[in-house]
C-alpha cells in the first residue's frame, strides 16, 4: 500500500494506491481461472452473485480430506433447487490457530464432487467453503485430486458445465438450523479478471430466536 496524498493546506483529501492479489482472502473463482475460454468474473450474470435459495450443510473435515460425491449424496434433496451451496467443514478454525495447516494442508473439493455437482444440479450457480481453496496443496493427495484437477472439474474445463466457487469463507458464526433467506457475494467486476475478492452478505432467519440477523 502506498500513500498518494494526505490532507494538508495544499491537498484537501487523503488517498492511497493498494495492490492486492485477486486470489487473496475471501474470493470467487470464475471459470476463466482454469479454463482459457471460460467466463471471467465480469462476464458472469447476476444470478452468480445474488442467491435467494442458499443451503448450508455441515461436513466436518480435517487435514487433507476430500469432499467427495459420496459425502454430498445424503444432502441431495436439500441441494436440489438451490442456487448456492455453502459447505461448512469447521476447518476455518485453523486460519488463526495454525496458518501453515490452513494454507498448505486443507480439505478440498474432490473431482468426483465437482462432477456430481455440475451434472446433477443445473440450478446451482455457486458453492462456498470454509477452507482455503477448491484444491489442497498437501503433497500426499493423489495426482487424480491435484489442485488443477479439483478446479477443472468444478469450473467446466472438461464439459463446459461449471459452478463458481467462493474460497476462504467465514461460516462458523451462522447458527445451527438457521435459514439463509438471501445471500449476496459482491465482487470487484473488473473486465478480463479471472476471479475477484467478494464481500459476502447473508440475511439469516434464526427461527429459534425469532428474528433476522
Amino acid at each position: 500500500m502506498r500513500r498518494c496524498t494526505d490532507i494538508t493546506e495544499e491537498t484537501p483529501f487523503s488517498s492511497f494506491v493498494s495492490v492486492l492479489p485477486n486470489h487473496f482472502g475471501t474470493h470467487m473463482d470464475a471459470p476463466r481461472h482454469f479454463v482459457r475460454d471460460g467466463l471471467d468474473i465480469n462476464a458472469l450474470g447476476m444470478e452468480y452473485f445474488v442467491h435467494p435459495k442458499t443451503v448450508l450443510i455441515d461436513l466436518p473435515k480435517s487435514k487433507a480430506e476430500g469432499i467427495t460425491k459420496e459425502d454430498l449424496k445424503p444432502f441431495e434433496a436439500q441441494i436440489k433447487g438451490a442456487d448456492c451451496l455453502l459447505i461448512r467443514t469447521g476447518f476455518e478454525s485453523n486460519r488463526e490457530e495454525n496458518q501453515d495447516l490452513y494454507q498448505n494442508h486443507g480439505p478440498y473439493i474432490a473431482p468426483s464432487a465437482g462432477i456430481y455437482l455440475t451434472e446433477t444440479f443445473p440450478e446451482l450457480k455457486t458453492i462456498g467453503m470454509d477452507f482455503l481453496a477448491i484444491g489442497s496443496l498437501d503433497p500426499n493427495i493423489p495426482d487424480s485430486s491435484s489442485p488443477p484437477e479439483c478446479h477443472r472439474n468444478l469450473l467446466g474445463y472438461y464439459t463446459g458445465k461449471f459452478i463458481t466457487a467462493i474460497e476462504d469463507m467465514h461460516l462458523k458464526d451462522i447458527p445451527d438450523g438457521a435459514s439463509i433467506t438471501l445471500f449476496i457475494n459482491a465482487p470487484l467486476r473488473i473486465k478480463g479478471l479471472d476471479s475477484s475478492q467478494v464481500v459476502c452478505l447473508a440475511q439469516i432467519d434464526c427461527k429459534e430466536e425469532g428474528g433476522l440477523s
